[in-house]
């Protein structure tokens, strides 16, 4: 699995790909496609080795550092994941580089158990591929701001910090790729950094061997419309 990036051209606006995507106004985003989800009354229960969910599940990620040391757990649960046209590149300058892959929009939903909410530790899901190899993330929101909703084409509706729900609740969106022909299967979770480099020791991480997997069924959009 790669991280890469892209390189925005400022004149070009983005491009609504999915079914039923139309705003009110030329600039204005399509709605998200896919509802949030209302998180337990109490924590959610915490995930095991190998666990296998369905998008809307909703478990508690026990992130531990590289030595095993606990951190901040998040509740955490993929909400749906839509399939983009090749023709969303066409608005970077670098979209030459993507050629042949195909764009995937993944939104997740967080509650922070302890600590305070921050993109910088917004647990990292890898792409498993419908042939059980991994795709691409090309963007996501590790480093990022916790108000842009790019990448995603449409708006993802960040959680108002006054409401109900309070400020330890996020909502973020990942941009994944596929080569053509193929689609993203599942969002796995192996206890990992995007910054880790090495192979940790099972016996200190074992969702390394056995993640926890999402699977998915990404809304394809609507060729004809």
């Amino acid at each position: 699995m790669r991280i890469r990036t892209l390189t925005i051209t400022a004149a070009v606006a983005v491009v609504a790909l999915l079914t039923g995507c139309s705003g009110t106004d030329d600039d204005a985003l399509p709605a998200m496609p896919f509802d949030t989800v209302e998180m337990p009354a109490q924590t959610a229960p915490t995930a095991t080795p190998g666990q296998q969910l369905a998008a809307g599940d909703i478990v508690t990620l026990p992130i531990t550092d590289p030595t095993g040391e606990p951190d901040d757990p998040i509740e955490t649960t993929v909400i749906g994941v839509a399939q983009g046209d090749a023709s969303y590149w066409e608005q970077f300058d670098n979209g030459e580089q993507f050629a042949g892959e195909t764009p995937f929009f993944a939104v997740m939903q967080y509650r922070w158990v302890t600590g305070d909410v921050s993109a910088s530790s917004v647990p990292l899901l890898r792409p498993l591929l419908d042939d059980g190899s991994e795709g691409d993330i090309v963007e996501q929101e590790f480093a990022g701001s916790l108000t842009s909703d790019a990448p995603c084409p449409f708006e993802i509706g960040r959680f108002d910090l006054e409401e109900d729900r309070g400020p330890n609740e996020y909502i973020g969106c990942v941009l994944y790729t596929a080569p053509e022909g193929s689609t993203l299967a599942g969002l796995q979770w192996h206890n990992l950094s995007p910054l880790a480099f090495s192979e940790p020791d099972p016996a200190v991480n074992p969702f390394y061997t056995a993640p926890v997997v999402w699977e998915v069924t990404p809304l394809v959009p609507d060729v004809e419309g």
